[in-house]
C-alpha cells in the first residue's frame, strides 16, 4: 500500500492533520489484517506527538491484537508502547501521575533492547530512558543513558540537542555546576536542527538565562532571554511558548532597577496574549505582583494597591502574603490614606496572632508607627515603635531612625 509512505513522510514533516486524513479514509476501505495493523500503528503515532497517549495506547493495543504471533517481538510496537506510557506519565495532572506507567515504559525500552542491542533508533531509547530515571531522580544514572544515547545510532534529528539540553539541565539543577551547564545547553543550540520545533528552542534559551542569572551576569541573562522572546514571537510557534519567553525575561527585568516601564509594558503584552485563568492560578499571581512592584516604584499606587490585590485574589495561598499586605499598606501610606494603612497592618498582625505565627519584619511595626504619627496618635506609635525596637537589626540606619521617631513622639504627647 503506497499510501503508507505517504503517512509516514507527512508524520516525519509533522503534517499530523493530514495524517490522520488520510489514515481515517484508508480505514474506511476492506483492508487485511497487515494493512489494518500498520494503520494503527501509524494512528499511535499522530495521536502521541498531538498529546493523546491515551488514544495512541488503545490502538497499540488494538494493533498487537491484530498480530498476536509476535506481538512481545515487534520491536517498534515496544518502541511506541514504551513513548506511550512514559507520556502519559508525564501529561497526568499533578497528583494523578502513576508511576505504573513509567515502570511499564522502562519494561518496553529494557525488552527491546534484549531482542536487538543494535535496534537503528537506540540513541532514543538510552534517551528516553534516562529521563524516566530522571524522574525517580536517579541522576547518575539518567546521565549514563544521556551519554550512551550520544554515541548510539538513532533516526531522531534533534536527539543530540535532546541529550545535551537534559546534562546542561542536570548540571544546573542537580550539580549544580553551572560552566558545565551552560556548555551543555550551548551545544543543544548548536546541534538543534534549524527546521524542528521552536518551542523547544525557546525552553533552552530560558534555562540559559536563569543559569546566567544564577551566576550574576545579567547582561548575558537579558540576551539570551531577548533571544529566547524572539524565536517564540515567530508566526509558527505556539502562544504558550511566547507566553513563557515574556514571562521569563519579565522576572528577569523586575529584579532590577529602572525597568519598570519595560516591565509594565511585557506584563500588558503577557495579558493581552495569554488567556486569563477563571479562577486561582500561581503565574498570574506572579504577574500581578510583577505589575504592583513596577506601579510603586513608578508611584503609581493606586494601580500597585489594584494589583496586589488581584495577586492575593489569585493565590489565597501566597507564601508571601504578608508582604503584599505590607506593599498594601505602603501604598496606602505614600497616599496619605493612614487609616486604611493602619487597617491593613492590623489586619495582618491579628491574622498572624490567630495563626499563632509571630511577625518578626521590623518594617511592619514602623510603617504602623509612622502612620499613627502621622494622624498625632503619638502614644500608639510609641507602642509601634517600642516593638519595632525590640527586633530590628542593632546599630543599623533603620534602628536609629525608628528610635528618634520613637524619642519624637515621646516628647509630643
Amino acid at each position: 500500500m503506497h499510501e503508507i509512505q505517504q503517512i509516514k513522510t507527512l508524520i516525519a514533516n509533522r503534517d499530523i492533520k493530514r495524517a490522520d486524513i488520510v489514515i481515517a479514509r484508508l480505514l474506511r476501505l476492506d483492508l487485511t489484517p497487515s494493512e489494518l495493523r500498520s494503520l494503527y500503528m501509524l494512528r499511535a503515532r499522530t495521536r502521541l506527538l498531538s498529546g493523546r497517549p491515551e488514544d495512541a495506547i488503545d490502538d497499540l493495543t488494538f494493533s498487537q491484537k491484530l498480530g498476536q504471533e509476535n506481538d512481545d517481538t515487534d520491536l517498534d510496537l515496544l518502541e511506541l508502547f514504551g513513548d506511550a506510557y512514559f507520556a502519559r506519565f508525564e501529561l497526568a495532572s499533578v497528583g494523578f501521575a502513576d508511576r505504573t506507567d513509567a515502570l511499564r515504559a522502562q519494561q518496553a525500552y529494557e525488552r527491546l533492547i534484549t531482542l536487538d542491542p543494535d535496534y537503528s533508533n537506540l540513541g532514543w531509547i538510552y534517551y528516553q530512558q534516562g529521563r524516566i530515571q530522571l524522574t525517580q531522580t536517579n541522576i547518575a544514572v539518567a546521565e549514563g543513558y544521556f551519554q550512551k544515547a550520544l554515541l548510539s545510532a538513532s533516526h531522531v534529528r534533534a536527539l543530540s540537542a535532546f541529550c545535551y539540553e537534559r546534562l546542561g539541565f542536570i548540571a544546573f539543577y542537580e550539580t549544580r555546576d553551572l560552566p558545565k551547564s551552560l556548555t551543555f545547553l550551548e551545544r543543544a543550540i548548536n546541534t538543534y536542527p534549524h527546521d524542528e520545533d521552536g518551542h523547544w528552542l525557546v525552553q533552552v534559551h530560558i534555562l540559559r538565562s536563569r543559569v546566567f542569572k544564577t551566576i550574576g551576569d545579567t547582561d548575558s541573562a537579558l540576551r539570551v532571554a531577548e533571544a529566547g522572546l524572539k524565536i517564540a514571537s515567530g508566526s509558527q510557534i505556539e502562544k504558550r511558548s511566547l507566553s513563557e519567553a515574556i514571562l521569563n525575561i519579565t522576572e528577569l527585568l523586575s529584579g532590577l532597577q529602572g525597568h519598570d516601564r519595560e516591565t509594565l509594558a511585557y506584563l500588558d503584552q503577557f495579558t493581552q496574549q495569554t488567556k486569563r485563568p477563571p479562577g486561582a492560578d500561581v503565574t498570574w499571581s506572579r504577574v500581578y505582583e510583577m505589575r504592583g512592584n513596577a506601579h510603586f516604584a513608578l508611584g503609581k499606587f493606586d494601580d500597585a494597591i489594584s494589583d496586589y490585590t488581584a495577586a492575593l485574589q489569585f493565590n489565597p495561598d501566597h507564601p508571601w502574603e504578608s508582604f503584599l499586605y505590607q506593599q498594601i499598606a505602603r501604598a496606602l501610606y505614600q497616599k496619605r490614606s493612614y487609616s486604611e494603612a493602619i487597617e491593613i497592618l492590623n489586619k495582618l498582625l491579628n491574622t498572624a496572632h490567630d495563626d499563632g505565627h509571630l511577625i518578626v519584619d521590623f518594617r511592619v511595626y514602623d510603617l504602623l508607627g509612622n502612620a499613627f504619627f502621622a494622624l498625632k496618635r503619638y502614644t500608639e506609635a510609641i507602642q509601634a515603635y517600642q516593638s519595632a525596637l525590640l527586633i530590628v537589626p542593632p546599630n543599623t540606619d533603620s534602628r536609629n531612625k525608628i528610635q528618634s521617631y520613637y524619642d519624637l513622639a515621646k516628647e509630643l504627647i
